[in-house]
Formats: structure tokens, C-alpha cells, sequence
């Protein structure tokens, strides 16, 4: 296979990776244009930048002022309920402005603004307002249950026809797979090929990058043609049926193993033996159950908002079914038979348009927290007075629910004995109560601050309730295992912390908008400093400044108001320009060569990583991933056990079938009290039989459980720390990562095949 045929083969984060050491090694600057010629290119940038650049910034501005005349023509800030979502616009907004005029940014921003100052004013008015009638809020609730199945009737539709093309998909490429399984008269690497050519169609990248790791085995002498054929019906396999099973829950939603067994053509039996190193992986999980049969689906990297509050309105209807009686209790069961069968599809789903159904679990919602406020004021108990004295500061209804229960629950433990006959002494009592409430109370002021307010994180909330920032943190650790707060980014190193939110159609467009208009004006103010007086220094920036323009201008173009794609013409005309304004800059930025002095591979030893990170953001305008860095193994903490090998997702450690014994004579007493009985027992007694210290290994058979010598191959090794962690070894194990680059003989590796 040709060099660029296996470079195009190479994961994007691989390829980025080797890019930024080639270039920071300054082995790639012979195809660039001599140092005198660089005056020269810059020119031809302008020159080739200037037709375009005026459109390019213009086109903000035009968009942002239809954006408002269409928002206010029909009223689309008006359907904004969040205050958090309102608060966050409006700060967004505020810093878009700051940072250059625009007409239609100032004119969403004072409408934002003025609906925000109504928002408040309307809440201070209704503080004190009389609970709603609870038989009101269970009608309210049974009313709105049937609109949220018709929308889950409609998910459904959307996932079969879906799922129509995917299994034919899936099906066609598992006849595929089984006839290059059976053919049995091409050469191995033949059948290598025909694999990787199938393992591309389902995109799974271990599948790729096991392929690609075999392929250099092979090409290096590494591999044998038996070991090769055992890869083949093993290793490979198994890991394209990994990418096959991600494949149908990605396109066809969740399945049972039965369900993915007779649309790829396996046995059941091979389906769960992969799909349960899948689990290991964090690639699958089980979703629910069919029957008696568990139902698989993909790992999402969050659950949606709406899952989570349609779980919160089933705890609380649980709790309000224990509080009534008689027809309100059988209304409120009713409707909580139901919503549990709605939480069980939602989760069976995973992803799905919550826009649809944000409006309706809204409504239910609200008449859930009002039926709990209903009973919260019409009991008159002892325990709900101190209840109202305790929260009368205006806790949610769901917090000071859980409290009522308390209150009125707690006292029996006391009074009376459990199943094995056993009171609760009353001091114990009251001191496990006085902590209870210290806590439920914490945290209900902790949920009120965020909904009001919006994303918080521990420092911002115990400067708020004066809370130790400790106990915060606690606070926030249980809200999030409840399920009753989500991770919504970070800020300065601190983790934001938000309620789960159901947003309308309106309020994502808002919230959409106004991200883009920070980022906009922000990349204009930019690009117009860079091209003032554009250096060679600059590239990078310009590169950058121009992405942003490129991938705001993709997202408008999905952004829907009444149906229709906001100033479709504007984006139409600049769309095109942008792109190419992007390429010119991106090639001026392969041609230019770096000001830095080359740096030889030999050089490339102990670089610290995070000032290499910077070196490159400042020249090429973006930093990839980090994950360069050495694995030191210590020979004398390892058990041998392979839990390093068989965890790494990128294959590139392994445990060799070699005894380095001069190693045994210099591990400290000290270290082989820390091993394993037999294990230190072993190196003692080749220790104590030795009539001189040996001086070479010794190979042992392949597979020999217990011993070996762990090597690392730097080439694949994206420093996940995957190994570590899994490392069972004493104290913190064998394996460390150092974030020291000794890279040497990669770059070595990587300009012989580039």
C-alpha cells in the first residue's frame, strides 16, 4: 500500500498529533518557500483575501438585524419562561456589544432585557400566592400525559424509518464480512485489506486502529503469517462486531442481543461475548428491558434534560400518591402508571428532539410542583407547621416535600420497633434529625440559587449561602448522583453546575444566538486588527478567526424561525466566500515557515508538554488533544498480570515473553515486601540459587502467565493513563505517566512513512 493511501487511513486525532511534531521539529519546512519569498506570500494572501473579506465581515450585522426584525414581528422573545436561559442571553449579548456596534445585537438585547425586568417584577408580585387546587393540577397533569405520548408516538415513527435504512445497511455489510470469512483461498493480508475496506463503512476507530497497528507488524517483520491468520479470525473480528453493534444503536436505536443477532447474521453467544467487553469499554450499557431480555444502547455523553425531569416528576408523584386519598389518589396514580412508561421509552430512545416535548413536560411539571404545594398548605399536622417555619424562606416545593415526609415519618422510629423489635434512642434521634435538616435544607437553598440564577459552581455558591465551600461540594456530589443537577462546563478550573432544563424552540434559538453573537463580534474586532497590518506571526490568528466564521455561518444555517432559515440569501452569499477565504489562509499557513530555529529529532527529548502545547497554539492558531507522553514501568511492582495490555483501547502496550533476571537482583527488600507472597518468594529464591548475578534475559514461551517485560510503543501510545489506572500492582502500581516527551525515535518513525 502506497504512504498516502496509509496516511489517509490515519485517526484525525493521530494525524493532528503527528502534524504538530513534525512542524515543531521543523520537518516539513523543506516544503516550504525560502525566508525571501515570504513578504511576497503574505501580498498574495491580502490580495486574494480582499474581494472577500468585506462580505465576510459584513454578513453579522445583516444577519443579526433580520434576525430581530423577524423575533419581534412575532414574538419569539416573549415565549422565553427560563429566567437562568434569559440571564445567560443577556450577559452573552452584553459582552457582543462591548465588543463592537451592532444594530440588531442592541436591539435583541434591549428586548431581552426589558422581558427579563418584567420576569422579576412578576415573580416579586406573586410571592405569597395562594396554592392552585390540587384536583385542578392532577386534571392539568392526566390532560397533558395523552400530548406527550402522541410526541413519543411520533419519536417512535422517526426511529423506525430510520432504523429501516441502517439494518438494510448492516445486513448487506455482514454478507460482506461472512464471504470474506470464507474465502479461505486469498493470502491473509488480501483478507486484512478486504476488512479494513468493510470496518471503514461503520467508522469505529479501535476497528481502524488495530488494523492499522497489524498492518505495521506485518510491514515490519513484527507479525508472522500465523500469528496474522490467528488476528485475522480473532482480534479483528471481534472488534468489527464491536463497530457493526455501535452502528445499529447509533442508526437503529436501542436493541436486544436477539435483535442484533438476526440483523448481523451471528449467534446470539458471540454477540454477548463482544458486547460485554463493549460495557467494559464505556461504549455500551443496558437501557431497559424487553420482556425478560436487557436492551442495549450506546453511551451517551449525558443524559438528556428532559429524561431527567420526567424522572423527578415520577419520585414526586410517587410521594403525592402516598399523600391523597380517594379519587385524587386514583387520578394521581393513574397518571404516574403512565409517566413511568414514558421515562422507560425516553430512556430506550437516548437522544431525541426535546424541543417537541419541552413544552408539554413543562406544563406537567409546574402542575405536579403545584398539587405538591397543595398538600404541603392543607395539612395543619404539627409536623407541617415546623415544616412552614423551617422553609419559609421559600424552598422548592420538591425540597420541602422530602422534609414533610421527614418530619412526619421520623418520629415513629422512635416510638415505635421495627421487624427485629429495636427502638431509635431519642438523642440519637435528634441528632440524626437536626443533621438531616441542616443538609435537605443546604441543599434546597443550593437548587433555588441555580434555577434562579442559572449554571453555579462551589465557589460561586458558598460566597452566595456562606456555606463552607466543602460542604457545597458535597451538597453538589449528592444533587448530581440524584439526578437533580447536571454538569454544564467549567469556568476558571471550577465545574458549573445547573438543573436539568427543558428548553422551547424559542429559548434554544435565543441561547443559540446569543453564543454566536459573542463569538462573531469578538472574531470581526480579530480579523479586522489582523488584516490592519498582517504579519507572518499572524497566520494562526487569521486561520482561527476565520474558522469561527465558517462554523457560525453552519449553524445559522440550521437555526429555524417560524419554519423558515433566518436570512437564507445573506448566508447563501457568504457562505462560499468563507470557505475560500479559509483555504487561502490555511495554505498560506503550510507555506509560511516558522521564525523559531529548527529543531533536530535528536532535540525532541524531555520536552516539557505544556510549554510545547503553547509554542505550537501561538504558530499554528489551534492545539490538538494532549496526548504525548513516556510511560516509565517499574519492574519490581509488576504482577505480570497483562491488565495493562488488555485495557489499552489503542493496543500499544504489551507484556513480552521475556525474564529480564539480572532485574530480579536489584529489587530492594523493601520492594518485595510489597508483592504478592509467591511472587516474592520466587525472586528470593532465583536470588539465593544464583552462584553470579546473570546477564542476560531469558524468553520464555508465549502466553506465560505471571512474567515478562512490559514495553510501551510510543507511536500509538496516546497517554490516556488507561494502563495506570487499571494497573493492580502495589501502591500506586507499575506504570507512571511522566508528561516528558522522548520522542526520538517516533518522529523517526513517522518521517520514514510520511
Amino acid at each position: 500500500m502506497s504512504t498516502m493511501e496509509e496516511a489517509r487511513e490515519m485517526a484525525p486525532k493521530r494525524r493532528r498529533m503527528m502534524d504538530m511534531v513534525l512542524t515543531l521539529g521543523g520537518l516539513r519546512e523543506e516544503s516550504a518557500i525560502p525566508a525571501s519569498r515570504i513578504a511576497e506570500e503574505i501580498e498574495n494572501l491580502k490580495r486574494g483575501l480582499l474581494p472577500l473579506t468585506e462580505s465576510i465581515l459584513a454578513f453579522p450585522d445583516a444577519y443579526f438585524n433580520a434576525f430581530l426584525d423577524i423575533a419581534l414581528r412575532i414574538g419569539l422573545v416573549d415565549q422565553i419562561t427560563d429566567k437562568a436561559l434569559l440571564r445567560e442571553a443577556v450577559s452573552n449579548l452584553e459582552k457582543a456589544v462591548s465588543s463592537g456596534e451592532s444594530k440588531g445585537i442592541a436591539g435583541l438585547l434591549n428586548s431581552l432585557k426589558t422581558l427579563l425586568a418584567k420576569t422579576e417584577k412578576t415573580e416579586v408580585e406573586s410571592v405569597g400566592r395562594q396554592a392552585a387546587d390540587i384536583t385542578e393540577s392532577l386534571k392539568l397533569i392526566h390532560d397533558t400525559i395523552p400530548r406527550v405520548e402522541s410526541v413519543l408516538g411520533e419519536y417512535d415513527e422517526k426511529a423506525k424509518s430510520n432504523a429501516t435504512g441502517a439494518i438494510a445497511d448492516i445486513k448487506s455489510l455482514a454478507e460482506s464480512f461472512s464471504l470474506v470469512l470464507q474465502d479461505s483461498s486469498s493470502n491473509p493480508e488480501a483478507r486484512l485489506d478486504a476488512l479494513q475496506k468493510l470496518g471503514t463503512k461503520t467508522r469505529y476507530g479501535p476497528f481502524l486502529r488495530a488494523v492499522a497497528q497489524v498492518k505495521r507488524g506485518k510491514r515490519e517483520g513484527r507479525i508472522s503469517d500465523e500469528r496474522l491468520v490467528r488476528l485475522l479470525t480473532g482480534n479483528l473480528v471481534n472488534e468489527l462486531y464491536r463497530g457493526m453493534i455501535l452502528f445499529i444503536l447509533n442508526n437503529a436505536g436501542s436493541k436486544t442481543v436477539v435483535q442484533m443477532s438476526d440483523s448481523m447474521k451471528v449467534s446470539p453467544e458471540r454477540i454477548q461475548f463482544v458486547i460485554i467487553s463493549m460495557i467494559q469499554r464505556g461504549e455500551v450499557e443496558i437501557a431497559g428491558l424487553d420482556g425478560d431480555a436487557p436492551v442495549f444502547s450506546r453511551v451517551l455523553p449525558a443524559t438528556p434534560p428532559t429524561t431527567l425531569i420526567v424522572k423527578r416528576v415520577v419520585q414526586q408523584l410517587r410521594g403525592l400518591v402516598k399523600s391523597l386519598q380517594g379519587p385524587a389518589k386514583d387520578s394521581a396514580k393513574d397518571s404516574l402508571e403512565r409517566l413511568g412508561l414514558v421515562q422507560e421509552k425516553l430512556q430506550l430512545l437516548g437522544e431525541y428532539d426535546e424541543s417537541m416535548i419541552s413544552d408539554h413536560m413543562n406544563a406537567i411539571r409546574e402542575a405536579v410542583d403545584a398539587a405538591t404545594e397543595a398538600v404541603l398548605q392543607s395539612q395543619s399536622t404539627e409536623s407541617s407547621e415546623d415544616l412552614r417555619l423551617l422553609v419559609s424562606a421559600g424552598l422548592e416545593a420538591f425540597t420541602r416535600f422530602r422534609l414533610k415526609i421527614a418530619l412526619e415519618k421520623g418520629p415513629r422510629l422512635v416510638s415505635q420497633a421495627n421487624v427485629y423489635g429495636e427502638k431509635l434512642d431519642p438523642e440519637v434521634y435528634e441528632k440524626l434529625m437536626e443533621t438531616y435538616l441542616d443538609n435537605e435544607l443546604e441543599r434546597g437553598m443550593i437548587l433555588v440559587l441555580i434555577r434562579e440564577i442559572g449554571a453555579m459552581t462551589a465557589h460561586d455558591l458558598a460566597e452566595k449561602t456562606h456555606i463552607p465551600q466543602n460542604r457545597v461540594f458535597q451538597h453538589l456530589l449528592r444533587l448530581k448522583r440524584d439526578e437533580l443537577l447536571t454538569i454544564a462546563g467549567e469556568t476558571h478550573g471550577y465545574v458549573q453546575y445547573d438543573i436539568p432544563r427543558t428548553p422551547n424552540e424559542a429559548e434554544i434559538t435565543i441561547k443559540t444566538v446569543g453564543g454566536l453573537a459573542l463569538q462573531l463580534t469578538s472574531a470581526q474586532s480579530d480579523l479586522k486588527s489582523i488584516l490592519s497590518n498582517l504579519r507572518p506571526d499572524d497566520i494562526g490568528r487569521l486561520a482561527s478567526s476565520l474558522d469561527i466564521f465558517s462554523k457560525s455561518c453552519d449553524k445559522m444555517t440550521k437555526i429555524k424561525v417560524a419554519g423558515n432559515v433566518v436570512a437564507e440569501p445573506v448566508l447563501k452569499d457568504v457562505e462560499g466566500k468563507i470557505k475560500s477565504a479559509v483555504l487561502l489562509a490555511y495554505r498560506a499557513r503550510a507555506r509560511i515557515p516558522s521564525t523559531r530555529p529548527r529543531v533536530t529529532v535528536e532535540e525532541l527529548t524531555d520536552i516539557d508538554v505544556p510549554s510545547v502545547m503553547d509554542e505550537y497554539r501561538d504558530m499554528m492558531g489551534y492545539a490538538p488533544l494532549l496526548g504525548f507522553g513516556t510511560i516509565n514501568w517499574a519492574h519490581a511492582k509488576c504482577l505480570g498480570c497483562k491488565s495493562c495490555e488488555i485495557s489499552c483501547p489503542e493496543h500499544a502496550i504489551e507484556l513480552k515473553p521475556t525474564m529480564d533476571i539480572p532485574k530480579f537482583f536489584e529489587f530492594s527488600e523493601d520492594d518485595l515486601k510489597l508483592l504478592p507472597a509467591n511472587k516474592a518468594a520466587f525472586y528470593r529464591t532465583v536470588r539465593s540459587l544464583a552462584t553470579a548475578k546473570p546477564s542476560g534475559s531469558v524468553a520464555l514461551k508465549e502466553g506465560s502467565p505471571g512474567f515478562g517485560k512490559v514495553e510501551v510503543d510510543l507511536w500509538l501510545c496516546v497517554a490516556c493513563r488507561t494502563c495506570i489506572r487499571r494497573c493492580p500492582g502495589p501502591e500506586s502500581g507499575a506504570l507512571d505517566l511522566e508528561l516528558k516527551w522522548s520522542l526520538p525515535e517516533v518522529v523517526k518513525a513517522m518521517t520514514a512513512q510520511s
